[in-house]
C-alpha cells in the first residue's frame, strides 16, 4: 500500500511538472510577439491558479481560452505598464546626470519604480482571477500591494531574485537561460500562485462579508 501510495505521488509530482514544462514552452511562444506577452502572462496564471487547487482542466486548452477571453484587459494592462517601466527608468538614467537636485529626483523616480513594481505583480494573477474594468483592475492591484505588503515583497522577490543571481553569476547565466526556457516562467507562476491563493483568499473573505452586511442592511 505505501508503495503504491508512493508510486502515486511520484506520478502526480511528474504530471506536473511536465504540464509545467508544457505551459512554460507555450508561454514562451504567445510571449514572442512582444505585444501579447500581458495576454500570455494572464493565461498563464488563469490555468495555473486553477492548478495549484487542484482545479485545472485541459492545460493547452486552458491556457488558449483565458488567451482569448483576456486578450484585449491583458493587453491594455499590458501597453500601459511597459512605456511607464521605460519612461520611469529613462528618467532615473536622466536624473542621474543632472548636476543639481539629481539625487533627490532618483530617489523620488526610484520609490515610483518600487511602487509600481509592488503593484505590477498582481495586474495580471487579478485579471486572470476575476472580472472587473481596468481601472478597478490596477485600483485592487494597488491596494493589495500595500495591504498585503509581506506577501508582496515574497513575490517580488520571486520574480526578481532569479535574475539578480543570473546577472552577479555568469556560470549561473548560462544555467538560468537554460531553466527559464523550459520551465522558468511557469515555476515562478506557480510559486507565486501558491502565495496568491492565499492573498486573493483574504480578499475574497472581505468581499463575502462586506455582501453579507449589506444584505444585512436591506
Amino acid at each position: 500500500m505505501n508503495f503504491n501510495l508512493s508510486d502515486n505521488v511520484v506520478a502526480r509530482a511528474l504530471g506536473r511538472l511536465f504540464d509545467l514544462v508544457v505551459l512554460n514552452l507555450i508561454f514562451i511562444i504567445c510571449s514572442l510577439p512582444i505585444i501579447t506577452i500581458g495576454a500570455s502572462i494572464t493565461a498563464m496564471y488563469a490555468v495555473i491558479l486553477k492548478m495549484v487547487k487542484n482545479e485545472e482542466g485541459y492545460i493547452v486548452k486552458g491556457f488558449f481560452q483565458a488567451f482569448k477571453e483576456n486578450f484585449k484587459m491583458s493587453t491594455k494592462a499590458w501597453l500601459i505598464m511597459l512605456p511607464f517601466s521605460l519612461i520611469i527608468y529613462f528618467n532615473i538614467l536622466l536624473s542621474m546626470e543632472m548636476p543639481a537636485l539629481g539625487q533627490v529626483f532618483v530617489v523620488f523616480f526610484i520609490i515610483i519604480a518600487i511602487v509600481a513594481g509592488f503593484t505590477s505583480v498582481y495586474v495580471f494573477p487579478l485579471i486572470a482571477r476575476y472580472e472587473n474594468t481596468l481601472k478597478a483592475t490596477f485600483k485592487n492591484a494597488f491596494l493589495l500591494a500595500i495591504g498585503r505588503l509581506p506577501f508582496t515583497i515574497l513575490l517580488v522577490l520571486l520574480h526578481v531574485g532569479p535574475v539578480v543571481l543570473m546577472i552577479l553569476d555568469p556560470l549561473f547565466f548560462v544555467y538560468g537561460i537554460l531553466i527559464w526556457f523550459f520551465i522558468g516562467f511557469s515555476l515562478v507562476t506557480w510559486l507565486c500562485s501558491k502565495i496568491l491563493r492565499r492573498v486573493f483568499g483574504i480578499f475574497e473573505e472581505v468581499e463575502t462579508e462586506a455582501a453579507e452586511e449589506a444584505e444585512g442592511e436591506d
